[in-house]
């Protein structure tokens, strides 16, 4: 019996060793943001913003000289939104914020954001910290951190191409399981997802604690999720040696039906803070019964709310200690498979200055010295753009007789409109060199490339779609989506069974989830009301005419 007892304890010990090396321990520093070059590990989004939103998502230029960006060494860098502008409802794309995803892709990996502020609990906000494939839904998308308005409550969700689903086994998580179908089909973008409805988790709550940090593990065979509020971080953690084994029952585990390796692959990190759009915007939710921002700002829409209220949205940013991606070491490996990516210690790059650069003189050329750069032409900064056509609405010369001779004058007549006409009417002008002739733009919807012509975009207005990143001093479009091949799918009518079962979410009067009794198995649906992902899939089964695009 002596012998069975050590021979049991020698296996135990052998186990937890085993299980130690695959869970945490052999961990090792991929890449991390931080510091004053936080931000050059970043790309930043300006195109359209895919679910709607009413935003303007700004360059790197122009969210630095506009204030919305900030980075020092020893301080969290800072990510915000206009809150000074009011922005016309008509014709304007939106409030000025910011988008950016990393240069760096990953399969697989311990993902760990330590924010200190979050835009969350503001009406009219919609910020998120996830991560996207290159090809949605094929590559999957998974948000860690997800909330609008006024909520006080975390969506954990995953999106992915049809015949997806997680286990509705809650005992293996903190969370409440509000959806186990993943999959985006048409009409219905609803997503399996989570939610951590401690108050500390999201919103106003997190902010009032000094945040804290999320954190994603993926591997082949699961995706789940931690938040750990200020004050609870685990040592490891802080400490850069993260053993995911020792942290306890995370708030999400997603596991199921799904083939991890074939629906999430090489996935970026996205923040951002989307105002309205889809979710945050849609009447079923601004108007809801629970934290009405309908009744709380006074306005019937979120569009009218955001565009007249700057001020609501001083507290509407990200403050971020830092971004880390572990990896796990190969147990094989002789040494680590490559130098980590560190930010705060990578070589100083050039910076745009603090200052906006003067206004040309009579017989300065803004092309092609200026391109790119930002310049301060009467109460107003502009982002110099050469060899473009501005797209978008012509409202003609603010009078009959304004001469055109150059791009300056082009400038000053858009200055004449907005100052003496219409504020914020005209959002930029073309130049052809060619003809002399200029074109006052009511709203840029995108670019062209011409060379004969040349441009001005007003930075609080028009709409960026082009990088404005003196860095690179170059015409940059989106990168597609990267050409898979994809087996055929069926379409099932969401709701019905597969692998997992699946069940409808029903209403109930109250906001609050009950408590889950952990002891009980099977699982059985607990009723819910409206938790975020269930929110935005009847918001856009509500107003979308088109199928949804990842938000």
């Amino acid at each position: 019996m002596a012998f069975q007892s050590l021979f049991f304890a020698f296996l135990v010990l052998i186990f937890v060793q085993f299980t130690s090396s695959f869970t945490g321990s052999e961990y090792y520093l991929d890449a991390e943001y931080s510091g004053r070059n936080f931000f050059d590990g970043w790309d930043f989004f300006t195109g359209d913003d895919p679910t709607h939103g009413f935003v303007t998502y700004f360059g790197r230029a122009s969210a630095q000289v506009s204030s919305l960006i900030h980075a020092a060494e020893g301080q969290p860098a800072y990510i915000g939104s206009d809150y000074e502008t009011s922005i016309p409802l008509s014709g304007a794309p939106g409030r000025p914020s910011v988008r950016i995803s990393t240069k760096k892709t990953w399969t697989h990996g311990l993902f760990v954001g330590d924010f200190k502020h979050a835009p969350g609990g503001v009406c009219g906000s919609w910020p998120a910290f996830w991560t996207l494939g290159p090809n949605w839904p094929f590559h999957g998308e998974v948000d860690i951190m997800e909330g609008v308005n006024l909520n006080s409550y975390n969506g954990m969700v995953l999106h992915t191409s049809p015949n997806c689903t997680i286990s509705q086994d809650d005992y293996l998580m903190t969370g409440q399981v509000h959806t186990t179908d993943c999959a985006y089909y048409p009409g219905n973008n609803i997503g399996c997802g989570i939610g951590d409805d401690r108050p500390l988790a999201f919103g106003s709550g997190f902010n009032a604690n000094d945040g804290g940090v999320y954190v994603m593990q993926w591997t082949s065979e699961y995706i789940k999720i931690w938040m750990f509020p200020r004050g609870q971080i685990p040592e490891d953690i802080v400490s850069g040696h993260p053993n995911p084994s020792t942290w306890g029952t995370p708030q999400a585990h997603m596991q199921g039906s799904c083939v991890m390796d074939d629906r999430f692959q090489s996935h970026k990190i996205i923040l951002n803070n989307a105002f309205c759009g889809d979710y945050a915007g849609n009447p079923y939710v601004w108007d809801s019964d629970w934290n009405s921002c309908a009744k709380s700002t006074g306005f019937s829409t979120c569009e009218a709310h955001v565009a007249s209220n700057p001020a609501a949205f001083k507290q509407s940013f990200w403050e971020i200690n830092y971004v880390r991606v572990y990896q796990l070491k190969d147990p094989d490996a002789i040494v680590r498979p490559s130098i980590p990516y560190i930010a705060s210690i990578e070589p100083p790059q050039p910076t745009l200055g603090s200052n906006l650069l003067p206004p040309p003189s009579p017989t300065a050329t803004l092309c092609p010295a200026y391109n790119f750069t930002v310049i301060k032409s009467g109460k107003a900064n502009y982002e110099i753009e050469c060899g473009v056509d501005l797209e978008g609405p012509d409202i003609g010369p603010p009078n009959p007789n304004w001469t055109v001779t150059s791009l300056e004058d082009c400038i000053v007549g858009c200055n004449y409109w907005n100052d003496e006409i219409e504020p914020n009417l005209c959002g930029g002008v073309t130049y052809d060199m060619v003809t002399g002739a200029c074109s006052w733009k009511s709203n840029v919807r995108g670019t062209r490339v011409k060379p004969e012509m040349n441009a001005a975009r007003l930075l609080y207005y028009a709409y960026p779609a082009v990088t404005d990143d003196t860095l690179h001093q170059t015409i940059v479009e989106e990168p597609p989506y990267v050409p898979i091949s994809v087996t055929p799918q069926t379409y099932r009518p969401f709701g019905t069974s597969t692998s997992t079962s699946s069940f409808l979410v029903s209403e109930t009067s109250s906001f609050h989830l009950p408590p889950v009794d952990r002891r009980v198995r099977p699982w059985v649906p607990k009723p819910v009301c409206c938790p975020p992902h269930i929110c935005r899939h009847m918001a856009q089964q509500q107003s979308l005419p088109h199928p949804p695009i990842p938000a």
